[in-house]
């Protein structure tokens, strides 16, 4: 099932002497989900499988995508060795690497399947950071063209460092009416929030007219 070694770096994590054994993640993670992929990160760098390991967990958040899937992997009355059974089977499949399958094992042990899609994404951005990637997203009130585009993720690119590249993300939101906003970062990095929205500037003279009334 799973490996002997997995399953001591996941019930061992509690103590500094593990910790200090694990690889080292590029930003820090958190929560549940957060300790199973620095685990799994640490023993996909050890087996030099960190990009074998990405791919597949990238096929299962796509099967993943499917509701039915979804809920059957999160569904409490489902046995955990059935819930096994089916992602083993997946792997079979789809010739996942040994160290995804150990991991379903671990998993399986602590009764955590529940969260291998929640650790899948995490994994994914753990990687991202890893290739210097920033995430942003920006709400738009109407579409942008490529020109509107290339000229955003110029200025954008001003608030990075160096080596770092931007992975821009754009929505269309008609509730901001007209002008932007931009989100730059997420929870696992320094976040910048810049509303250069209509519906902002609405608000703000709204008030100020209020105050002075």
């Amino acid at each position: 099932m799973a490996s002997n070694v997995g399953k001591i770096v996941i019930r061992g994590l509690r103590t500094s002497a593990i910790r200090q054994d694990l690889v080292r993640t590029p930003i820090p993670v958190f929560g549940v989900a957060g300790t199973y992929a620095h685990a799994l990160y640490s023993a996909a760098s050890k087996a030099k499988a960190k990009a074998d390991v990405a791919k597949d967990l990238t096929t299962l958040e796509g099967i993943l995508k499917n509701q039915k899937v979804a809920d059957y992997m999160h569904d409490p009355f489902v046995e955990t060795s059935q819930k096994l059974s089916l992602l083993k089977e997946v792997a079979t499949k789809v010739k996942m690497t040994p160290t995804v399958v150990n991991f379903f094992g671990v998993m399986a042990d602590n009764k955590r399947l529940n969260l291998v899609g929640e650790t899948a994404a995490v994994y994914s951005r753990i990687m991202s950071a890893e290739r210097g990637e920033v995430p942003a997203t920006v709400f738009t009130a109407a579409p942008m063209d490529d020109k509107q585009r290339k000229s955003l993720e110029q200025a954008l690119s001003k608030f990075l460092k160096k080596g770092e590249k931007m992975n821009l993300t754009v929505k269309v939101d008609p509730k901001i009416l007209g002008g932007i906003i931009v989100d730059i970062g997420d929870e696992y990095t320094e976040m910048k929030y810049i509303d250069m929205s209509t519906a902002s500037k609405v608000t703000l003279y709204t008030n100020l007219i209020r105050q002075n009334v």
